[in-house]
């Protein structure tokens, strides 16, 4: 999840005001002409009372601007920036409201003032948990205005935020519940469901794993899949086409992986050579900063693990091999590489298609009986698997992987 607004702005208003205060004080010593005094401006967020559409939307742009956010008194810390922060996005609130209450708004203006009071109430909720209400209230707020197609945008970003809260927080069951109310409004919806949630329940689903049973992940793409490929709208007819690769990889837990294709030095896999031995499918890039991040852990397991039999077999999304060469020689990863359209299974299809994988780092790991352990062999959840496979790492070596868990 991306930081909250007021954090972003806080961190970057601090450098500001320091590099400010550096280069004023640099500037008076180093000239020789007379001081003026300067009219500082005062911090302002008071809403005027009765104002025009137009009278608050500027007064929205002018309350947050640098110049208005440390203006006199200065914040001295972060404590006291983050407080005018609040403050700040209260009055522009404030005034979304009473430009939602005037008369005769046109509808650009009504759609301009929702979204702004999207904005400012998403990341009040991020400090205050009473305007969460304000935020389940929105879609309706939308409906009653005519705006219907935000008003979808707004319901499916509640199930979206509420599904990753309860994800994060650990709460698997409110996860579950979310997620099931999104199925159900497409469900509602039918043939007429709408690209928005199609695109939430695409989302979400990248971690149906983690909240759902093993048994229940397949039974949920299944239905995303029907509503999908019945829907009315193309964009998600053709998610639904996409998807089908997806089930599949979810389906791969205690099921056979396909695997094919020509590595980068030419030669051809061969299922013989892998047999019996436990393998890590590593679907990457050498551009990808998640990917690169995974290379340690992964090499220090390797190490380790490889004389036990675990292998790797690197899927590359780059698109020069050279520089795939030469990046796999500097690093020094000794386990077998492929280009991503050079990995093909299935009528042609390559393994990323087939198996919907549409994000990196993507890592599957195979036991050494030929089925697939874990659709998630990212981090600590690697080592882990191989443990319970070949035995624990000694404990020097694996002091690592228990501080990250």
């Amino acid at each position: 999840m991306k930081k909250s607004f007021y954090m972003t702005l806080i961190a970057a208003l601090a450098m500001v005001f320091v590099n400010a205060s550096f280069a004023d004080d640099a500037k008076d010593e180093a000239s020789d002409a007379p001081k003026v005094e300067k009219t500082e401006p005062v911090f302002n967020a008071d809403v005027p009372e009765d104002g025009t559409v137009e009278d608050y939307f500027a007064f929205i742009k002018s309350v947050q601007s640098q110049k208005n956010l440390l203006a006199k008194p200065r914040p001295t810390n972060q404590n006291e920036l983050r407080e005018r922060a609040i403050i700040v996005l209260k009055a522009c609130n404030e005034a979304t409201n009473k430009i939602l209450a005037k008369d005769s708004l046109t509808k650009g203006q009504m759609t301009n003032a929702i979204k702004a009071k999207v904005t400012f109430v998403r990341q009040l909720a991020s400090v205050d948990s009473s305007y969460k209400e304000e935020i389940a209230a929105l879609p309706q707020l939308c409906k009653d205005k005519g705006l219907d197609a935000l008003a979808e945008e707004l319901e499916v970003y509640n199930f979206v935020d509420n599904f990753m809260m309860a994800l994060q927080s650990g709460k698997r069951d409110k996860a579950k519940n979310a997620l099931n109310e999104m199925i159900e409004k497409g469900e509602k919806e039918g043939k007429k469901i709408t690209s928005e949630l199609a695109d939430g329940l695409e989302f979400v689903l990248q971690y149906a794993e983690f909240v759902l049973d093993k048994d229940e992940v397949a039974k949920v793409y299944e239905k995303v899949l029907t509503l999908f490929k019945n829907a009315d709208d193309e964009e998600v007819a053709r998610s639904g086409k996409a998807l089908e690769g997806t089930l599949r990889r979810a389906q791969l837990p205690g099921n056979e992986m396909l695997v094919g294709g020509t590595f980068i030095d030419d030669t051809e896999y061969k299922a013989e050579d892998y047999a019996g031995k436990t393998v890590l499918i590593d679907f990457w890039a050498t551009w990808c900063g998640p990917c690169r991040g995974e290379i340690p852990n992964v090499k220090k397991l390797y190490a380790y693990y490889h004389e036990k039999g675990f292998e790797i077999i690197g899927i590359s999304s780059d698109r020069d091999v050279e520089t795939l060469k030469k990046f796999i020689e500097k690093e020094e990863m000794p386990w077998k590489q492929m280009m991503r359209d050079k990995a093909l299974v299935a009528d042609g299809q390559t393994m990323g298609t087939y198996y919907g994988v549409t994000g990196i780092p993507t890592m599957i790991l195979i036991g050494p009986d030929g089925k697939v352990v874990t659709i998630n062999a990212r981090g600590p959840a690697l080592g882990k698997a191989l443990a319970e496979i070949y035995g624990p790492m000694p404990k020097d070596e694996d002091a690592d992987d228990e501080d990250e868990e």
